[in-house]
């Protein structure tokens, strides 16, 4: 009766150390998530639509996200107004991948900037260029 005794706690701890210890760790593996940066020099280049400058710009993926962070200036002796623009990103053959919104939603005061940051909710750091278009 006792060896039947040991036999069943020494069962039930290996068992408990067995799927209790492995749970934990994947877990934390599942958790930790990779930053990726995409550095290719058409996502990144500066570029002038209208008296737009789009500068700065930084395109990254964490958090199952990638995060484009761009600055926006006014290069007029005039205040714009600009609700939104469209951020064209495509792959190596040109082919769009996805159009992500820029808000601004207000005006841009003459000679100023603004950080405007867009979410899309995919890896876009294999893209090969991003083209700005002003939305009227």
């Amino acid at each position: 009766m006792k060896k039947i005794l040991n036999l069943m706690v020494i069962f039930v701890f290996t068992i408990t150390v067995a799927t209790g210890c492995g749970c934990e760790n994947k877990d934390k593996e599942e958790k930790k998530e990779e930053t990726k940066v995409n550095t290719n020099e058409e996502v990144i280049k500066d570029q002038t639509v209208d008296v737009l400058t789009f500068t700065n710009t930084s395109l990254v993926y964490e958090d199952n996200n990638s995060k484009l962070q761009t600055t926006v200036t006014n290069t007029s002796d005039e205040d714009v107004y600009l609700a939104e623009f469209l951020i064209h990103v495509k792959d190596e053959n040109g082919a769009e991948i996805v159009t992500m919104r820029g808000f601004v939603g207000g005006v841009v005061e003459a000679k100023s900037s603004k950080v405007i940051n867009s979410v899309y909710g995919d890896d876009l750091t294999t893209a090969a260029s991003i083209e700005y278009e002003i939305v009227k």
